[in-house]
């Protein structure tokens, strides 16, 4: 297990240099010149311009810049903010556990949906159950999140008052605040997420179920709860968790759009604003960490699918 561990950690090197060169090479190419907006606009004069394009490192060769973006970023030197002069590292560190808390409660939310949908439709295929758990499962894709936002505002906010409709209080300042505002936006994008992962587990599952170890722990007289539960739930969980994994960039994705509606300060909406102020610091820190997110995220999943399935760590 360490070998595989340790062989994971090595491919985390390579795969970090290729999206920081992406990263690099994508803002490089975004339109407009920050030293001339740093200056105050076109009508800043030469010097000032020549001076901040000095400043920012504009003036070096791209090759020159890339190298010292890479080893600045090794270091958890991001740069400074263009429009805010402030360390965009100070600036992350503020908004990513906002993203962070509305990401993982809404895995928490998709796991609480997906796993009984997806055990009931592959022990009663082609059933009553197994239709209304796909139908409420397919739901979650074809429902845009922001329109499901809106219903959930409407009703359980503006309707019955019972949760916050809007912004963000810290765990370390009120746990409980911190839980009812992030309940609606964790509803709102876990709904999506348990779609995908329901259709899995009920596939798997049922594939599973279908298997002669199964029936031969059913001949035994082995109960009905060991034999899905404790066998053929736990052999059918390693594509659920590699679809787990995979969502990752979903959700991060998809967390943009919902902190927009809920009004959450979290790195979706920094990106936002960054795209829109020309702040290329922030937005290349911004999607450098982002993409080490679901970097870490991957890593984790393999670790999870290794630690259910022995034979991925020998391969």
């Amino acid at each position: 297990m360490l070998s595989f561990i340790i062989r994971r950690l090595l491919a985390l090197i390579p795969q970090m240099l290729i999206a920081a060169l992406v990263v690099f090479v994508l803002t490089s190419l975004l339109p407009g010149d920050a030293a001339i907006a740093r200056a105050g606009g076109e009508s800043a004069t030469p010097e000032l311009i020549a001076q901040y394009r000095e400043q920012l490192g504009l003036d070096k060769p791209l090759v020159t810049r890339f190298f010292d973006f890479v080893v600045n970023a090794a270091t958890g030197n991001l740069g400074i903010s263009f429009s805010t002069n402030e360390p965009v590292t100070d600036i992350l560190m503020r908004k990513v556990p906002v993203t962070l808390s509305l990401v993982l409660l809404s895995f928490l939310v998709a796991l609480l949906i997906a796993l009984p949908l997806g055990i009931v439709a592959a022990l009663h295929p082609n059933g009553v159950a197994d239709r209304v758990s796909l139908a409420i499962a397919t739901s979650g894709i074809a429902i845009p999140n922001f329109w499901f936002a809106i219903l959930l505002v409407l009703l359980f906010s503006l309707t019955l008052g019972w949760l916050p409709a809007t912004g963000y209080v810290s765990i370390t300042e009120n746990p409980g605040q911190w839980f009812l505002h992030l309940l609606l936006p964790a509803i709102t994008l876990g709904h999506a997420l348990a779609a995908e992962l329901t259709r899995q587990l009920r596939a798997s599952l049922g594939d599973h179920l279908r298997r002669d170890y199964v029936r031969t722990m059913r001949s035994v007289g082995l109960s009905e709860v060991s034999v899905v539960g404790k066998h053929a739930l736990r052999s059918a969980l390693g594509p659920a968790v590699t679809t787990l994994g995979l969502q990752v960039p979903i959700a991060i994705g998809s967390a943009v759009v919902v902190e927009a509606v809920f009004d959450l300060p979290g790195i979706g909406s920094q990106m936002v604003q960054a795209v829109f102020s020309r702040d290329i610091q922030v937005l290349q820190g911004v999607i450098l960490f982002t993409v080490l997110l679901v970097v870490v995220a991957s890593f984790l999943t393999d670790l999870a699918y290794a630690l259910i399935n022995p034979k991925v760590r020998v391969q």
